[in-house]
């Protein structure tokens, strides 16, 4: 009798999170798992794999990432598949990504094979707004009422797989080659000297390197599926706790290859701006920071172009007639950009609504450069903490509501 309950109260869990999760405004934040396509015979690949591996994932996503971060795959077998996208969703299938995403999600235990929800809880009281708290708090079950929210998160988790080309020229290739190989040697022979000599020095081998190669972004998109269907078969077949081992569903979660899925939203496809560099840097600095301003300018443009992949972010500050939001160059604010703000409400009953209170517009002069390495550059307003926004239209914002990019019309 007790299982019978447990279960019901897991489906209805599941069943309200799916629905849930069909508001777009609802601030779920994003769960990001992004893998690398690499050639294994191209110049400079391990220094790309390098590079890549250093990067943390971008701070609006939870970190979603598995142990398999990158894969290589020969120009030759990329030029022969007509749809690369396939190709990935195949790999996908065939290292049964999705089925580990949600093993992830509920914290199974590689040794019993059990799960928790522990991480689905912690995110989902990282998710939750001052007014979600102050609900919750008034509520029998308490915080556990958040922690049940935080369900609703798997459908909005994502894989990003990124297949990176640096160099497109042989030419290009080997004076790049000879230039990183100087740096090192630079950096090292003059010790002691003219630090400000030696700074210029290397500052302007590392400028020549970056004018020597270019990087070509393929990004493709996938959204894990977690619909009433996917949530039924899992708790009904597989899930058990920790205190209920079951060796039978342990062993029939391990054969599973079928029932989880990933789909294909779509892809961008981009070449790097040209990094500027100022200071003392190294070979690693330079591939760091062509390859983070590459990826991020991808990742931006995916969620311009796919609402349900878009980040929303709460306000961080009110101060008169201008708003506060720690997002910047990084997510791609421009002085063309135009944001809602929207308020979050509960009633009695427990129903959710979320309702646009007004338009803001980023100050041009206020946008924080908050892109990787940017302090390094001492880019300007790269000692923000936020950026600055003027009120379009709308009144009465505070901090907690949540703010989520719009297409721009002379009506906004």
């Amino acid at each position: 009798m007790k299982k019978k309950k447990l279960y019901i109260v897991l489906f209805l869990m599941a069943v309200i999170a799916v629905s849930n999760a069909q508001n777009v405004a609802s601030y779920n934040r994003s769960s990001l798992y992004t893998i690398l396509v690499v050639d294994p015979k191209a110049r400079m690949s391990d220094e790309m794999i390098e590079a890549y591996m250093d990067l943390p994932v971008p701070d609006k996503f939870n970190n979603h990432n598995l142990s398999l971060r990158y894969v290589t795959m020969s120009m030759s077998d990329q030029k022969k598949s007509n749809n690369l996208d396939e190709t990935i969703g195949e790999f996908a299938k065939k290292n049964l990504i999705a089925k580990r995403m949600v093993a992830k999600w509920f914290n199974r235990d590689r040794e019993t094979g059990a799960f928790d929800f522990s991480m689905i809880a912690d995110r989902g009281l990282y998710n939750a707004s001052a007014s979600d708290l102050a609900v919750a708090m008034k509520s029998q079950r308490g915080k556990a009422l958040l922690a049940d929210a935080g369900e609703q998160l798997i459908g909005n988790t994502f894989l990003v797989v990124h297949n990176v080309t640096y160099i497109d020229k042989q030419e290009q290739a080997e004076k790049a080659q000879n230039v990183l190989n100087k740096i090192s040697a630079v950096s090292s022979a003059f010790l002691g000297t003219n630090v400000v000599s030696v700074a210029a020095d290397v500052g302007s081998l590392i400028s020549e390197a970056v004018a020597g190669f270019t990087v070509n972004v393929d990004s493709y998109l996938y959204q894990l599926q977690w619909d009433n269907e996917t949530a039924d078969g899992f708790y009904s077949q597989y899930y058990y706790s920790k205190s209920k081992v079951s060796k039978s569903k342990k062993a029939a979660f391990e054969a599973e290859r079928d029932m989880f899925k990933l789909v294909y939203v779509g892809s961008y496809s981009s070449r790097s701006d040209k990094a500027v560099v100022r200071g003392w840097y190294n070979a690693s600095d330079v591939f760091k920071q062509v390859l983070a301003r590459a990826l991020d300018k991808n990742i931006v443009a995916l969620q311009k172009n796919f609402e349900n992949f878009q980040v929303v972010v709460p306000v961080y500050q009110v101060e008169g007639n201008q708003v506060l939001v720690q997002i910047g160059l990084k997510e791609g604010v421009s002085a063309t950009s135009r944001y809602e703000v929207i308020e979050r409400t509960e009633d009695k009953k427990g129903e959710v609504t979320y309702t646009r209170k007004g338009v803001i517009r980023p100050n041009p002069k206020l946008i924080w450069d908050n892109r990787y390495m940017a302090d390094e550059e001492d880019a300007v307003n790269s000692d923000l903490n936020y950026t600055t926004f003027e009120v379009v239209s709308g009144s009465g914002f505070y901090p907690g509501m949540l703010v989520r990019e719009i297409k721009y019309t002379s009506g906004n």
